[in-house]
C-alpha cells in the first residue's frame, strides 16, 4: 500500500438536476465508511466521502481523530441542486492506549429552506500493529473484537523464518533470545523481515519474543521453539 497525501477539500459535480432555482430538492448520503472503517494504531489517515446539495459541518467526538480545520465547514454555492461529492481526511493520532477506541465525525448539511439533515461515520482504531505472519489470533467478548496476539512456532532444526508488517512510519524491532531479525529498522509500508532462528540443542521447547514499534505503538511477537527429539539407545 502507497501512501497517498490527500487534498484537505476535493468538490467534483456528481449529478446535475434540473436547472430550476425554485427545486427544493436537497440530499445527504455518507459514501465512505459505508458502515465503520477499521484504522490500525499506527495509522495516520483515512478517508471520509458523502455527497451533498447543500453547506454542511464536520465534528469529532473524540480528540484522537481531527477533522481539519479546513474541512470543519463548507458552503455550497447551489442554485441548481447539484449533487457534490465531499471528500475530507480524518487524522489521527498512534493509539497507545493498548485497547481498540471507536470515534464518530458528526456531518450536518443544512439548507436555504430550512431542510436540514444528518449523518454519522464511525472509524474503529484497533491497538496493534498490521501484522500478517504470524496471524493474528483475535480475543472477543461479546462478539466483538478486543485484541490480537502474535504467536509462531518453529522446530528444533529451524534456522530461518520471517516477519511480515505493513506500519505507518518508520519501525524498530528488538532482538530475540534465539530469534535474530536480519535488520532493526525501517521506512514505511510493507516490510518483509528475514529471521535467523538457533537451533535448539535441546529436548525442552523454549520461548522468546521480539516487539515491533511504530508510531509509538509497541506490538510483541511471540516465537515457540519446539525441543529436540530424544535419541534412542541401539538395541543389539
Amino acid at each position: 500500500m502507497k501512501k497517498i497525501l490527500l487534498p484537505l477539500m476535493a468538490l467534483a459535480i456528481l449529478l446535475t438536476g434540473a436547472c430550476n432555482k425554485e427545486s427544493y430538492y436537497h440530499t445527504m448520503s455518507i459514501v465512505k465508511p459505508v458502515q465503520a472503517s477499521i484504522v490500525f494504531a499506527d495509522q495516520e489517515i483515512d478517508t471520509l466521502q458523502f455527497y451533498t446539495t447543500d453547506n454542511f459541518t464536520l465534528t469529532s467526538n473524540a480528540d484522537w481523530a481531527v477533522v481539519p480545520d479546513t474541512m470543519k465547514s463548507g458552503k455550497i454555492k447551489n442554485y441548481y441542486h447539484q449533487v457534490w461529492v465531499v471528500t475530507s481526511p480524518i487524522v489521527f493520532d498512534a493509539n497507545t492506549t493498548g485497547s481498540p477506541r471507536t470515534a464518530q465525525i458528526s456531518i450536518k448539511c443544512f439548507g436555504d429552506d430550512d431542510w436540514d439533515n444528518t449523518g454519522t461515520a464511525t472509524f474503529h482504531q484497533i491497538s496493534w500493529l498490521d501484522i500478517t505472519r504470524p496471524l493474528p489470533k483475535y480475543s472477543y467478548k461479546e462478539r466483538v473484537v478486543t485484541g490480537a496476539t502474535f504467536e509462531a512456532e518453529d522446530s528444533a532444526t529451524q534456522v530461518t523464518d520471517t516477519l511480515v508488517f505493513y506500519v505507518f512510519s518508520n519501525w524498530t524491532l528488538t532482538d530475540g533470545d534465539f530469534v535474530h531479525p536480519e535488520t532493526l529498522s525501517g521506512n514505511p509500508g510493507e516490510n518483509k523481515v528475514p529471521l535467523r532462528v538457533e537451533q535448539n540443542a535441546s529436548t525442552v521447547s523454549r520461548e522468546t519474543s521480539i516487539m515491533l514499534t511504530s508510531r509509538g505503538v509497541k506490538t510483541s511477537i511471540k516465537y515457540t521453539q519446539k525441543g529436540k527429539k530424544e535419541e534412542k539407545d541401539d538395541k543389539e
